[in-house]
């Protein structure tokens, strides 16, 4: 029986320091409140949410990772849950020049913000949304959803509520979100490719299918050592192609796009892709071994695609279109 694990959706978590960030990615992990410390870098959880799989990117809120790091991780996320401590409110102006960034950077996904913190002496809900100009929100992009909520993580206060409403707009958006797929690679790292699939109609010599993983594996392995071990390569814009990589446990996933298609719901395809490699091979990759290599079955990633994700993929040219029917 063929095992079809959900999608993860990349889900940014921001705030100053204190706000309440890992808090509440433990609460919704666990289910329980636990005293935490501020988060010195990244914490990645991964929780169900409505039936919903979110992988959740808990973002240090110290000053030298959000100018470090916070604008990748907005631009490849699918929502934004931001975490304003509105018991403090000397760090308002600092809290309002943050949110606006992350929400240039990205334009289009759904914005929760919570107001923590509700179960102390805390601003009014009306002079912090006046403070963070929310009425700008429609100006800026008219689509998004957003939506603001008075809650207490601590206490649990408002946050089913609160995390009823962002789940099923991130639903909406991630359903809406096509992905037109020019080419995809599975390789170790040592840039022998397990799984190679080019589907343009054209040639082009930026993509050709056997320079591919090597130039990718030597541009990351270049990365790894400039920027560290565990960061590496995301991503890469060609001429006419976006090109987004994601590693994991020794396998690394790069899944190459026209320029229009979303990095967010790119990173989505190759996240579900890694977790359908572990999951439907964890017991069996013994036996796709040979010769020292991995040979998977012929376009077993390609069948996996198109039943998990349907119409959202467009396979890049005409003769290898799939769809739902």
């Amino acid at each position: 029986m063929k095992i079809v694990p959900k999608k993860r959706v990349p889900i940014a978590i921001l705030g100053l320091e204190n706000a309440g960030k890992t808090t509440l990615s433990i609460r919704l992990k666990t289910g329980n409140f636990e005293p935490t410390i501020p988060t010195p870098g990244l914490d990645v959880e991964v929780v169900d949410i409505k039936g919903s799989l979110f992988q959740l990117f808990d973002l240090g809120g110290h000053s030298h990772f959000r100018n470090l790091f916070w604008e990748n991780y907005v631009q490849l996320s699918q929502g934004l849950i931001f975490i304003i401590d509105s018991n403090d409110l000397v760090s308002l102006d600092q809290v309002v020049e943050w949110l606006w960034k992350c929400l240039e950077w990205n334009i289009s996904a759904p914005l929760l913000i919570l107001a923590n913190k509700s179960d102390l002496h805390h601003i009014e809900l009306k002079e912090l949304i006046n403070k963070i100009r929310m009425a700008e929100l429609p100006i800026q992009n008219p689509n998004r959803s957003f939506r603001i909520f008075e809650v207490s993580i601590k206490e649990w206060t408002n946050l089913e509520g609160a995390m009823s409403w962002f789940s099923s707009k991130v639903s909406q958006v991630v359903g809406e979100r096509q992905i037109r797929l020019v080419g995809l690679y599975l390789y170790l790292p040592t840039g022998i490719p397990i799984v190679s699939y080019l589907f343009s109609d054209e040639s082009s010599p930026e993509l050709d299918v056997d320079l591919i993983p090597s130039f990718l594996n030597a541009l990351d392995s270049f990365a790894s050592g400039v920027i560290g071990i565990n960061e590496g390569l995301q991503s890469i814009n060609t001429k006419n192609h976006h090109i987004l990589m994601v590693k994991r446990e020794g396998v690394l996933c790069a899944v190459i796009t026209d320029q229009e298609t979303d990095a967010g719901a790119t990173r989505v395809v190759a996240e579900s892709i890694l977790t359908y490699v572990e999951t439907y091979f964890s017991e069996k990759l013994s036996l796709f071994r040979k010769d020292g290599k991995l040979r998977f079955p012929k376009d077993f990633i390609l069948d996996y695609l198109i039943e998990e994700f349907k119409e959202n993929i467009i396979i890049g040219y005409p003769d290898k279109a799939h769809s739902s029917d």
